[in-house]
């Protein structure tokens, strides 16, 4: 009798164990990236920054506000409790990457359409003037076919963020996109530094950032 109990035993736990070992089992996930990793670890303070050489101060400030938009999963939070010298960083380089990529159609389409007005501010300060007018003249594109930003960013705020989104989507009107891409073509001519003017802008401004990050970390 107490054999049989015995054996009962053994094969309920047989049976019951494997199933504990699966449902406590961690699940899947993607596997993290370098930029995952670079993002996670980003500082910046002074003394990290001076120490740096021209690159690698532009890469500690991409990763870093790259880290503060992630902290919220990129919600306008983030953005608008940054230090105005890094909304500007974050913001040309913003504009730099989506064009690049896909063009102003792609800047408009994606999260970074929802800061059409700060950019052309960030360009602005800058002394990006050529670039000021470029996409100056893409908004006006959009309004002349009948879009607006706000539409956009009504229509992007109803998506997931940074979801691939289907230009068609969008547009049906191949006149906007050929109006578009004129531009796009006139960006990749490359008539102004960016990332020259950008540089430039944080060094005139960067002791101001450096006591707000200061008393940020004391809050």
């Amino acid at each position: 009798m107490k054999l049989a109990i015995f054996i009962a035993i053994i094969v309920f736990l047989k049976y019951l164990v494997p199933r504990l070992v699966d449902f406590g089992a961690p699940q899947k996930t993607t596997p993290k990236t370098e930029w995952d990793y670079r993002v996670r670890f980003a500082k910046l303070n002074k003394e990290i920054f001076d120490n740096a050489n021209p690159e690698e101060r532009e890469e500690i400030l991409y990763y870093y506000t790259q880290k503060l938009r992630k902290a919220d999963n990129y919600s306008d939070a983030s953005y608008k409790n940054m230090p105005k010298p890094l909304q500007i960083v974050f913001l040309i380089n913003e504009l730099e990457m989506e064009v690049n990529n896909g063009g102003y159609l792609q800047f408009f389409t994606n999260s970074s359409g929802r800061y059409v007005d700060e950019t052309l501010e960030a360009l602005d300060l800058i002394g990006a003037t050529h670039n000021y007018q470029l996409l100056l003249n893409a908004v006006e594109t959009l309004f002349k076919h009948n879009e607006s930003t706000e539409n956009l960013n009504k229509r992007i705020s109803s998506k997931t963020l940074h979801k691939i989104i289907d230009v068609s989507e969008f547009y049906g009107n191949s006149e906007l996109q050929n109006a578009l891409n004129k531009l796009d073509q006139e960006f990749f001519k490359y008539k102004e530094n960016l990332s020259k003017l950008k540089m430039e802008y944080f060094e005139k401004n960067k002791e101001q950032l450096w006591s707000e990050l200061k008393e940020n970390i004391r809050e």
